[in-house]
């Protein structure tokens, strides 16, 4: 086994040396230019591709030249369990990857923290052993799809995609990786053998190979669900390729100016003041906000855009550091340390990762602050009730402030935010109607006494996750108390077994895909839970496992099952769905029927 691992690394250490330059030659090179430990996530994830790739490459390589049937059998013909014989190939590939991907990134991390100003978070020193993993997660994918059956192995490859999606930051996001890597592990282990077309009969195994292959069918159907969409297109009859899209529907709520938007919300409305309002809307100006999305949160490995700013009279940089909580400055001039700054005369650490945002303004999950660079310091203008997060930056609203929880629109007195650097206290707080991970905007009016504020949500309706869509109008009188004026439903301009295929291709798969979604995540108040379907899509699921079912019972009596192992497949069938037929399509060839022999002759009588 040693000799195997040191031949597979002397076989590619040339390619390695060459991969490892070049990746330490480009990250040199960006790091002249830019500081690449704040750069969006954006830039992290095009590095994370390229790795993948790279990955992918060598798996697909190096176990390809070993594919060949001659050299296959004369590699697994060895005084040794063919699972040893896998480790010395993958232990080789692995440590190839950390040399030529996690080393440059280390030795770039060293050169910032030990010859520059710029800030070294303990996060920053994970981005190599990240960066690995995403590597050797797409080794293990190529390899598996080399040495497994053609007809399924691809699927190996949907698991680094699991990174894209993935909830999880931090030390979580390198635990994501470690169970995707385990899992193509043991995928490849599976079919590491002489006879990799060989069907499995342990059901675990079974279970484990066929599942990527359900999830692949899957998203595939999925996927194909937007041919659909282009034969609207060409017919001229897709929704959002009318020149009038569909009234009351989503899509004309999405694509209305925000004054038409408010004339829609009150056209059914019954309040006396109704006509006034309307009258008002066309006059006044509405200010429109989108909720953000997320939020950056402490030691993770990336940012949702770069925590830094410049402080142009002082000619300083200024960059958030998650070990101190504080901002670190820099001379823009003679690039040195200028020490660092915490909230207020005291320097308090902040209290989360703070983003900058309009010059002089950043806030963070719990509080908003104001940068005053003359005395260079921060001061705390907004603080949010305990329990609830920043859902939107403070942003001015006629003569006032607006600001947006995970749970109300806060107004704050603009003339004393402009006047003076105190802490601000709300003039009114608005309670959002429903959850703002559903709210794609709030569009408000300043009244004579009061605000005029509506609350569209229709944010994940295209992805079945919101099922009741709707807009809602409230009246804030010059007390604070706030009115329903009126309640409008919005129609989802698509079929619901449109939106909501991914729920009836299989309830189970879609549950097994939220999972792995969210697997080792933080509850995030910004993200709101999908809702019920209707209960058409359930029935719709139902007849599809049916199908299933049914089919499952034609397909295994033409394939090569035990009695046992056969209806385990159709029960299969009929709980996952239509992934699992075709899962069972995939990985069972049909059955050969030998030709019945022909009668023998008998000889004729003398």
């Amino acid at each position: 086994m040693i000799d195997l691992f040191k031949g597979e690394l002397t076989r590619f250490r040339l390619w390695a040396g060459i991969a490892a330059f070049i990746n330490l030659a480009i990250l040199g090179f960006l790091s002249r230019m830019v500081d690449l430990a704040q750069q969006p996530l954006q830039v992290y994830q095009v590095f994370g591709a390229v790795y993948a790739v790279a990955g992918a490459l060598l798996g697909l390589y190096q176990m390809g030249s070993y594919r060949k049937p001659n050299q296959w059998l004369n590699l697994l013909h060895r005084p040794m369990h063919r699972l040893r014989i896998a480790g010395a190939l993958t232990g080789a590939g692995s440590l190839l990857l950390l040399l030529a991907v996690a080393l440059p990134i280390l030795l770039v991390a060293i050169y910032q923290d030990t010859l520059t100003p710029r800030v070294v978070d303990m996060r920053h020193w994970l981005l190599p052993v990240a960066a690995w993993l995403i590597a050797v997660s797409g080794y293990l994918a190529g390899a598996y799809a080399m040495v497994g059956d053609r007809r399924y192995a691809f699927a190996g490859f949907l698991l680094p995609n699991l990174f894209m999606y993935s909830q999880a930051s931090g030390v979580a996001m390198l635990g994501v990786q470690l169970v995707a890597i385990a899992f193509l592990a043991l995928l490849l282990a599976i079919a590491f053998k002489p006879d990799p077309t060989a069907s499995s009969r342990n059901p675990l195994a079974v279970l484990a190979v066929a599942l990527p292959v359900q999830v692949g069918a899957y998203f595939l159907v999925w996927i194909l669900g937007y041919g659909v969409e282009l034969g609207w297109t060409v017919t001229g009859t897709h929704p959002l390729n009318m020149p009038t899209p569909p009234k009351g529907g989503y899509i004309e709520a999405d694509r209305a100016e925000a004054k038409d938007l408010l004339l829609m919300g009150l056209a059914q409305s019954r309040a006396p003041e109704a006509a006034l309002w309307r009258e008002q809307i066309a006059l006044s100006d509405v200010h429109t906000r989108y909720p953000l999305r997320n939020l950056p949160e402490r030691n993770t490995l990336t940012n949702p855009s770069p925590l830094e700013f410049s402080d142009g009279d002082n000619n300083t940089m200024l960059v958030f550091s998650h070990d101190r909580g504080r901002f670190v400055r820099r001379g823009l001039l003679d690039n040195r340390p200028r020490g660092e700054l915490g909230v207020g005369e005291a320097q308090a650490a902040f209290p989360a990762p703070t983003m900058p945002y309009g010059g002089t303004y950043l806030f963070n999950a719990r509080a908003a602050y104001q940068y005053e660079s003359e005395q260079q310091r921060f001061f705390e203008r907004i603080r949010l009730p305990v329990g609830e997060v920043m859902a939107s930056p403070p942003e001015p609203a006629g003569d006032n402030i607006l600001v947006l929880s995970d749970r109300a629109a806060y107004f704050y007195p603009g003339r004393e935010a402009m006047n003076g650097l105190d802490l601000l206290q709300p003039l009114v707080r608005v309670p959002m109607p429903g959850h703002v991970g559903h709210l794609s905007r709030m569009d408000a009016i300043e009244l004579l006494d009061g605000y005029l504020v509506s609350f569209t949500y229709t944010w994940g309706v295209w992805s079945g996750e919101l099922q009741q869509p709707f807009q809602q109008v409230l009246r804030v009188d010059g007390a604070g108390k706030v009115h329903e004026v009126a309640r409008r439903s919005i129609n989802i301009d698509l079929p619901s077994a449109y939106t909501n295929r991914n729920t009836w291709l299989s309830p189970v798969i879609r549950a097994i895909c939220l999972g792995a979604r969210d697997l080792f995540a933080a509850n995030d108040p910004l993200t709101a839970k999908p809702e019920r379907v209707p209960a058409s899509v359930l029935w719709l699921a139902a007849a599809c496992c049916l199908l299933s079912l049914l089919a499952a019972i034609w397909l295994t009596g033409r394939q090569a099952h035990s009695t046992r192992g056969r209806w385990a497949w159709i029960l299969l069938c009929g709980v996952v769905g239509l992934p699992a037929l075709a899962s069972l399509w995939l990985l069972y060839p049909r059955r050969e029927n030998l030709p019945l022999p022909l009668p023998h002759a008998s000889p004729a009588a003398a």
